[in-house]
């Protein structure tokens, strides 16, 4: 998986992707335990991986609202702070973060 994660990093096309993508990268970045990583995936200054300030993860003109993006989003921050099912604390943050979190469950 570590491989994979690499050689997406190192060969996407960013202008192709859609807005899942880096949350998706990101969980598997945690899961991987590289937080760093997994931060710098939903920070990605990409046009695709932007949020206006409605909360709407545009895409496209023909597709200015892309839930996925959102729910993709969600999932990953609370994976990165509430971990898994045996899983270290925050485990998507670098340690020299404080995260606090409330109600999230660990993901199995």
């Amino acid at each position: 998986m570590r491989a994979t994660l690499r050689s997406v990093l190192a060969t996407w096309r960013w202008e192709t992707t859609w807005g899942w993508d880096y949350p998706a990268i990101a969980m598997t970045a945690t899961r991987l335990g590289e937080p760093a990583t997994a931060v710098d995936a939903l920070l990605m200054p990409v046009a695709k991986n932007t949020y206006l300030p409605n909360g709407h993860n545009r895409q496209t003109a023909a597709l200015p609202v892309y839930l996925p993006g959102n729910g993709g989003l969600l999932s990953a921050v609370a994976l990165m702070a509430k971990g898994w099912d045996g899983g270290p604390p925050a485990p998507g943050f670098p340690d020299t973060w404080t995260v606090r979190q409330e109600g999230l469950l660990p993901m199995p």
